[in-house]
């Protein structure tokens, strides 16, 4: 944007992609935030990060983005068809590029605030009346997985009510009877299931998983995996078996739930090596080394605290017997799916892949079924029985078991709905409902 001292543009390109990042100021941010409020309803400038966070970064690129489409579209004739926004940080965006260029917009949630907070968020946020605006002005919603989105609509649904009601008056009667009508084919999503594995697209709202690329797995060899298994004898020496976890330390993660299950089940574990790979600041590291002394597994668990390295991880996922990942709450959880993808590479291999345990809870139960591809541990009010997570582990653990699940994780994996190339398919569908409904949209209102 030449001439203009008040943001710089900065282009990427990475395979053929080309990226835009924007940096900058907002001229007059009350006035921005009002302008949010006016047209949106979007009351608050509270988040969980802290203002200066939404004001210095959310707020510049909310402020930039449909600036920077108009002269995409005009000064570089670069064609704008449709906004597609990712989560909650860029919906305001989607927004306001919609609006400017008078395009239909596509939002897609991919983690809610209603799971973040386990719950129970502060319903005065900033991220959860944006969530609920979305229903408002996105022509297509559409989730991470079917349950996700199911429970995403039927929290935000009653948020999203209100602000029409306190919209109707800055837009119009006719927009908030298009919002009627809209409600009614949003809350009409809860009425079905899935119309094919893991996908259900209605008119306006639909939920569908991501995929993975097999390509890299392809290229795990036996002496990868049979190096992937010294790697784990290496950092807990004297092990038969091995369970793998890998993730934030976070309460939605369950590594508190893990820890529990292994160390109040300490005689079950002698010769079962826990490695929890993780990356915490200092503070953290020593509150879980703490916490395992307490436990007295020190013996039998080991922190790899540090970023791993994608070929590295693969082949730890590969060797090991069980991967364990009980979130209590995720969208969809694509390291499950990676799950999967090991018990292919294994198999592939003439070997046997590792167990995937997780949390009952979004996408990762979609990925997994229990009892024949891995197993699902039930969860209560966010939370998972260490007893029942324990069970979990122990069949995961039983050599039998294991061979069965094994092969048809990797069946799994490799199903079409997991494929980039299908997913895209339906994106480009996805784009076409939106595109129909924004000029439903423009007959209404």
């Amino acid at each position: 944007m030449e001439d203009n001292e008040e943001v710089k543009v900065y282009r990427a390109e990475r395979g053929g992609h080309v990226c835009y990042f924007l940096e900058g100021t907002v001229p007059d941010t009350e006035a921005f935030h009002w302008t949010l409020w006016n047209r949106y309803g979007i009351e608050s400038t509270k988040t969980s990060k802290g203002l200066d966070w939404y004001n210095d970064t959310l707020s510049v690129f909310w402020y930039w983005a449909p600036r920077f489409a108009e002269y995409l579209k005009e000064k570089m004739d670069i064609e704008l068809r449709c906004a597609d926004a990712q989560d909650w940080l860029a919906f305001p965006a989607g927004f306001l590029v919609a609006e400017r260029l008078n395009i239909p917009l596509v939002c897609r949630i991919h983690s809610g605030e209603y799971g973040r907070s386990l719950g129970n968020p502060d319903k005065g946020d900033a991220p959860i009346q944006i969530e609920a605006a979305s229903l408002a002005f996105a022509d297509y919603i559409q989730g991470v997985s079917v349950s996700e989105t199911a429970f995403q609509i039927t929290h935000l649904m009653p948020i999203k009510e209100r602000m029409d009601e306190k919209l109707r008056k800055r837009r119009s009667d006719k927009w908030f009877q298009y919002q009627q009508l809209r409600n009614e084919k949003i809350k009409s999503f809860l009425l079905y299931e899935s119309e094919g594995e893991m996908t259900l697209l209605k008119d306006m709202i639909g939920g569908m998983p991501n995929g993975i690329h097999l390509d890299e797995w392809d290229k795990i060899q036996e002496e990868d995996i049979k190096d992937g298994r010294n790697m784990l004898r290496e950092l807990i020496p004297g092990m038969d078996k091995f369970i793998f976890f890998i993730g934030r330390t976070s309460y939605r993660k369950g590594l508190d739930f893990l820890l529990d299950a292994v160390s109040q089940n300490k005689d079950e574990y002698k010769n079962v090596g826990l490695v929890i790979v993780s990356s915490m600041d200092s503070d953290t590291y020593r509150e879980y080394k703490g916490k395992l002394e307490k436990m007295g597994i020190t013996d039998q668990a080991k922190i790899v605290n540090r970023w791993m390295e994608a070929d590295e991880k693969m082949k730890l996922m590969c060797a090991s017997d069980v991967i364990a990942l009980p979130s209590v709450y995720e969208p969809f959880g694509i390291v499950a799916l990676e799950g999967l993808a090991a018990d292919y590479a294994a198999e592939r291999n003439g070997m046997v892949g590792p167990v995937t345990v997780v949390g009952n809870t979004g996408g990762m139960a979609e990925i997994i079924k229990s009892g024949k591809s891995g197993f699902e541990v039930p969860i209560h009010d966010f939370e998972i029985d260490p007893d029942m997570l324990h069970r979990a582990l122990q069949k995961g653990l039983e050599e039998d078991k294991k061979k069965e699940i094994s092969r048809e994780g990797a069946e799994r994996v490799q199903k079409k709905y997991f494929r980039w190339s299908s997913i895209l398919e339906k994106v480009l569908g996805i784009y076409d409902k939106a595109e129909k409904n924004w000029k439903d949209k423009l007959r209404h209102v």
